[in-house]
């Protein structure tokens, strides 16, 4: 039973000291050709209401869901497959949305953004 008591112990003090989750995204390239950022994207939790203004491929770390909520209320779900890039067309992008990651995971996700569309 002591065994079992200090497993439990260690597993909840790790749990417990486990580094907080920050949704945001982090610029990596920005020119006159492309833009290239990661969001970080933690579980129950959506990025700001925002737009694009060109065509973007975006390559999650990780499978999951995103739920794309607009600001005139439709929806769009889309499934992530680790290391699977998907297309994002301009016109998608147009309209005010927010990304709500609907898993347990954070979701991290490479955008490429193409200037030149």
């Amino acid at each position: 039973m002591k065994k079992w008591t200090g497993i439990l112990f260690l597993l909840g003090s790790a749990t417990a000291f486990a580094a907080p989750c920050d949704t945001k995204r982090d610029l990596l390239l920005d020119n006159s050709e492309t833009k290239v950022w990661r969001s970080t994207i933690c579980p129950n939790q959506q990025l700001p209401f925002h737009t694009h203004e060109h065509a973007r491929v975006a390559i999650p770390a990780e499978d999951g869901t995103l739920k794309v909520i607009y600001q005139s209320g439709k929806t769009e779900v889309i499934q992530l497959k680790k290391n699977q890039p998907i297309f994002l067309d301009k016109a998608q992008g147009k309209e005010a949305h927010q990304d709500l990651n609907t898993t347990q995971n954070i979701l991290h996700i490479t955008v490429i953004e193409l200037s030149k569309d």
